[in-house]
C-alpha cells in the first residue's frame, strides 16, 4: 500500500497545480482532524499514525469508536456522497498523525486521466467498508465475545509481532477506556473481562500495552 500511495502522489506532482490543491498536514495526540467544512470538498490520505472515528451518543453522553483510521487509509468519502451522516469526530490516537489533504475535484479529475491508479483509491475505500461491517458483526455479540473480536481485529490492524515471546503487542494508546468505547461497554466491565483474558492466558497482563498470545489468535 505505501508503494500505491507513492504512485498516486508521484502522478499528482506531475501537474503544475499540485501545490495549490495538495497539502501535507501533521497532527498530535488528541487533536481533532477533518472537519465539517472540509470533508465534503477534500480527500485525505493518511501517511503515518492512527486516529479513531467516534460517534457521539447523546443519550448516554459518551462517544463510541466506530472504526480506527490506519496508515494509508482514505478519509473524506463524504466527498462522493450526499447521504446524511451521523454526527462524528475523528481524533488522533497516536503521538503523531501525518496526512495529505487533497482537493476532491482535483484528485478525481486527474485520476480520470490515469485510471490504473484508481485501484488504490477503490481498494482503500473497500477496506474501510469491510472493517465497518466487521464492527457491526462484533457489536451483535455479548461483551466477552466483543473484546475477543476487538483484540483480534486490533492485532491484525496495528499489532507488532514479538517473535521471541510469540506475542502480538498492541500500541500503548489502546487502553481500557479505548476498548470500552470500541466494544460499546463500560470501563469496569472491560477491566473484569481483561482479568478473565489474563487468567485464560490470552493476554499476559491487563495493563497496556497489551500483549496477546499469538497461538490464541484465530487469524
Amino acid at each position: 500500500m505505501p508503494e500505491k500511495l507513492d504512485t498516486v502522489l508521484g502522478y499528482l506532482k506531475e501537474f503544475p497545480d499540485y501545490n495549490k490543491y495538495v497539502t501535507k498536514k501533521t497532527y498530535t495526540n488528541n487533536e481533532k482532524i477533518v472537519f465539517e467544512e472540509e470533508k465534503a470538498k477534500h480527500i485525505f490520505f493518511v501517511l503515518e499514525g492512527y486516529a479513531a472515528v467516534e460517534l457521539e451518543d447523546n443519550l448516554r453522553k459518551t462517544n463510541y469508536i466506530s472504526i480506527f483510521v490506519l496508515p494509508y487509509n482514505v478519509l473524506g468519502i463524504d466527498a462522493f456522497s450526499s447521504y446524511p451522516k451521523k454526527k462524528h469526530s475523528i481524533t488522533v490516537m497516536s503521538e503523531k498523525l501525518v496526512l495529505y489533504k487533497i482537493d476532491a475535484d482535483f484528485l478525481l479529475n486527474i485520476l480520470a486521466m490515469k485510471p490504473d491508479v484508481n485501484d488504490f483509491l477503490l481498494t482503500s475505500i473497500a477496506d474501510v467498508f469491510a472493517r465497518h461491517y466487521a464492527l457491526l458483526g462484533m457489536i451483535a455479540k455479548n461483551p466477552k465475545e466483543r473484546i475477543y473480536m476487538a483484540l483480534e481485529n486490533l492485532a491484525v490492524e496495528m499489532g507488532i509481532e514479538d517473535e521471541e515471546k510469540n506475542e502480538i503487542v498492541l500500541p500503548s494508546f489502546i487502553n481500557q477506556s479505548v476498548l470500552a468505547r470500541y466494544c460499546r461497554t463500560t470501563q469496569p466491565n472491560i477491566s473484569n473481562l481483561l482479568t478473565e483474558l489474563v487468567e485464560e492466558e490470552f493476554l499476559t497482563s491487563k495493563k497496556s500495552p497489551y500483549r496477546i498470545d499469538k497461538d490464541s489468535l484465530d487469524i
